[in-house]
């Protein structure tokens, strides 16, 4: 299809070519036969005016010979009458036949002579011989018995004065001679019109010049090398007419006659002058070439354009044609159809009865879909379709391609472009595309069915947290009623503080691992490398629960095998939290009086700088069914199973424990049994770091050592202000409380410079929050502004916060609640006391 639509072109192309240069062709012929003819006519012009210029001479030189024979016969008459005539009486005679010539011949300048019986009568020109026999007009006139002789030019005397002779024979061998004077014949062609810038030459039988018209202001002796040239010319060439360059160097055309005397005249004419009109007709047809070429080339660049964006167009159309198994043009009208493209389905013939195909089609489309394919593209409902201005209608079935069914996508439409009563059908393979729709519909169903899942697994839990958060809450409102009540037992009151803590503690964990289960969702838990002893860490967690243990009368045992001096690099805070969230399960789900074991061993290693370090729990507490054991590690889930004694979690410890093990490329273990107990086994590995001599280390700081400091501390939470407050001053330090960012601001900007030692700035708080604030402190225009310390309080130690405390110039940050011996180490860090 698209072959042929560009065989198409390149025909179109070749005949406009043909036709360009058959008009070319034609134009160029017209011009050379134009220019043959103006030649041809060029030539007769200047024939003719040879002619008519020696026509002219003729006349005239005919009617000097009329008179020269009217003389020598009157002469001879009196020669007859009285032949004894003495020379002066013939002297006398000539004398009067040149008297009366003078009057009647038109050349102005001539002299007269005769030889009778052998002897020279009237004027002798200078130079010239005494014997008869010698002159060349005589011999000349004696060889002529019949006519007027004439000679060639010759040069006589001592200027060199140029004449001719012509002579003419009477009784016996007399003669009489005039001598004519070529600058006297001028004056008989001053009346001729020469074409503009044309010279005319008479010249003598051998080429001498007798005289010439032209306007070039140059002498005889001058032009008569320019007329040997044109001579030569003549005598070279083969035609009647050629062309001659003159000095200077311009073209002419040369045209000559011959006398019967001899005599040349000849015309030469410019180039420019003969071929003016063709000048004129090759700059028009230039010029109408020109603009015809430019055209051609306008329409040939725009059909190159065209045919460029054409040929993008047809790229297009044969790349998307890939993609389509068959195209079929119908006419719904008439029932018949022509294949653009068909590698399946449907019949292979390139035109055909619209209904059979469709029968054909019909046989391998799936059967659940047959009917509905039969009827949605009946030529009857294309009808009715067009009737209704669909333009596009179709779907997708499945059709067998041999014994396997794939997804094929079908569309019919219509367009203006096409004929009236006309429509495509496309069929185009999208079975790849279906598989992964169906993937993504069921992956979504799975997703769906998860979200179900969470949300009521979140339900579960936030239907435990309530009750969590709410005992020790409600823990923390008794003991304070009681320890009101029982104010003067200084026992009990003791007693109730220590519940309250406990019940504070808890609640603090339980918020703790909310905020750490939403860190891991949200992928923003940052493991930092160090360097720590792993003995000293498991001794002293050992120590932690041991303690705890003891106080709720269990059993605990630890086995730490380990080398005590081995340092380690790694996540020391995930290996914390590890241990800690399992020891605490164990702890807190065996009953009194049962046992707790705690096992720490450093495994063989082929590995040069790495080890793995096992660390096994075991429990005899109250166990986890086989079914919790299949979702322990899911957020929110908590066995609910009859029988487990009620104790406070949130569903989230062994979840936190599951992505840090697999963060630190660790695995975990666990196996339980309903009232029997539980054993999890973790192993770790870390990184072999060489000993290095510790310093001695400085005494810890205290609150204590910063007694008379003065700290601005900004807190919307008037509860936190007071315990803060309280640690502060309770220590020697001064405060100066803010209940919001604005008060801060404007507290520091009207204290002395130097006076406040440190800013502790909450993050949230309204009028202006602790970043926008310490933003606000920095750009004061006083030295301390810049130097002064400012630390972050947050209830979010998320990476998203402190980049945010540490972009509003704030030098570090603090977790609430604010612990005394961390604040004395930053305080330390920071202030210089």
């Amino acid at each position: 299809m698209d072959f042929k639509f560009f065989r198409n072109r390149i025909k179109v192309s070749l005949y406009s070519i043909g036709i360009f240069a058959f008009f070319l062709l034609v134009s160029l012929v017209s011009l050379y036969i134009v220019r043959e003819k103006i030649l041809d006519n060029s030539h007769i012009m200047g024939q003719q005016l040879a002619a008519r210029f020696a026509t002219r001479e003729t006349g005239r030189i005919k009617a000097q010979e009329i008179l020269l024979r009217s003389a020598a016969q009157n002469l001879a008459h009196m020669l007859e009458m009285k032949p004894d005539m003495t020379d002066a009486e013939l002297e006398e005679a000539l004398t009067h036949f040149t008297d009366y010539m003078e009057k009647n011949a038109d050349v102005g300048r001539f002299d007269m002579c005769a030889v009778v019986h052998g002897h020279l009568i009237g004027k002798r020109l200078e130079g010239q011989p005494t014997d008869v026999a010698s002159l060349k007009w005589y011999q000349a006139a004696l060889s002529n018995k019949s006519g007027v002789a004439y000679t060639n030019l010759y040069q006589y005397g001592k200027n060199n004065e140029r004449l001719l002779t012509m002579a003419v024979r009477f009784s016996d061998n007399n003669v009489l001679a005039m001598n004519l004077y070529p600058e006297r014949l001028n004056g008989l062609l001053s009346d001729n019109k020469l074409p503009k810038d044309s010279y005319y030459y008479l010249c003598d039988p051998s080429g001498n010049i007798m005289f010439t018209i032209n306007d070039r202001n140059l002498s005889i002796e001058e032009e008569q090398p320019y007329v040997d040239k044109i001579f030569k010319e003549i005598r070279d060439s083969d035609s009647d007419v050629s062309f001659i360059t003159d000095y200077e160097g311009n073209k002419r055309g040369v045209y000559y006659t011959v006398s019967e005397k001899g005599w040349i005249s000849i015309v030469t004419i410019p180039y420019d002058f003969l071929m003016g009109d063709y000048k004129d007709l090759m700059q028009w047809f230039s010029l109408t070439l020109a603009i015809f070429l430019l055209l051609a080339a306008g329409l040939a660049l725009r059909e190159h354009m065209l045919n460029k964006q054409l040929q993008s167009i047809n790229e297009v159309i044969r790349v998307m044609s890939k993609s389509f198994l068959a195209v079929f043009r119908v006419n719904y009208v008439t029932g018949r159809y022509y294949m653009l493209k068909s590698t399946s389905p449907g019949p292979q013939e390139p035109e055909g009865d619209y209904d059979e195909l469709l029968q054909e089609l019909i046989k391998n489309v799936e059967p659940e879909a047959t009917e509905e394919f039969a009827t949605s593209f009946a030529r009857e409902h294309i009808k009715n379709l067009v009737e209704r201005h669909i333009n596009d209608f179709g779907g997708e079935f499945r059709y067998r391609f041999g014994k396997e069914y794939r997804w094929l996508n079908v569309r019919l439409m219509r367009d203006d472009l096409l004929n009236k009563d006309e429509a495509v059908f496309f069929f185009r393979e999208v079975d790849a595309e279906k598989q992964k729709e169906l993937e993504h519909i069921q992956v979504t169903e799975q997703a769906l069915q998860v979200a179900r899942e969470n949300a009521k697994s979140r339900n579960m839990f936030f239907s435990a947290l309530s009750h969590d958060m709410r005992a020790p809450l409600n823990g923390i409102i008794g003991m304070a009623e009681l320890a009101e009540l029982h104010k003067d037992d200084c026992v009990q009151v003791k007693e109730y503080i220590r519940k309250i803590s406990a019940a504070g503690q808890q609640l603090l964990t339980l918020i703790n691992d909310i905020l750490e289960m939403a860190r891991l969702d949200n992928g923003k838990v940052e493991h930092v490398q160090e360097t720590f002893m792993i003995a000293k860490v498991a001794q002293d967690t050992s120590d932690i629960f041991a303690a705890q243990a003891e106080l709720e009368q269990k059993f605990f045992d630890s086995q730490l095998m380990l080398q005590e001096d081995e340092m380690v690099s790694g996540d020391l805070q995930g290996l914390q939290q590890i241990l800690n969230n399992i020891l605490s399960n164990a702890i807190k789900y065996t009953k009194a009086h049962g046992k707790i074991s705690f096992l720490a061993r450093r495994e063989l290693s082929n590995e040069r700088n790495r080890v793995h370090y096992t660390f096994v729990i075991k429990d005899t507490g109250c166990g986890m069914s086989a079914k919790f054991l299949e979702k322990i590690y899911k957020p929110f889930e908590r066995d609910s199973r009859f029988g487990v004694p009620r104790v406070t979690g949130t569903g989230l410890g062994m979840t936190i424990v599951k992505s840090l093990v697999e963060r630190m490329d660790g695995s975990i273990h666990i196996s339980s049994r309903v009232d029997e107990g539980t054993c999890v086994i973790i192993s770790l590995p870390f990184n072999i770091v060489k000993k290095v001599e510790s310093k001695p280390q400085d005494a810890m700081p205290k609150l204590e050592d910063f007694a008379g400091c003065k700290i601005l501390v900004a807190e919307d939470n008037s509860i936190n202000m007071e315990i803060i407050s309280e640690l502060l001053t309770m220590n020697g330090l001064e405060v100066v409380p803010a209940c919001d960012g604005k008060e801060a601001v404007n507290l520091f900007e009207s204290s002395e410079e130097g006076s406040i030692s440190m800013v502790l700035m909450d993050m949230q708080m309204p009028e202006m929050d602790g970043c926008e604030a310490a933003e606000a402190i920095r750009a004061l225009p006083r030295e301390d502004a810049r130097k002064v310390p400012i630390l972050a309080l947050t209830g979010n130690s998320g990476s998203d916060d402190v980049e945010r405390a540490m972009a509003a110039g704030m030098n570090d940050f603090m977790v609430k609640p604010v612990q005394m011996k961390l604040l004395a180490q930053m305080m330390s860090a920071y202030l210089q006391h």
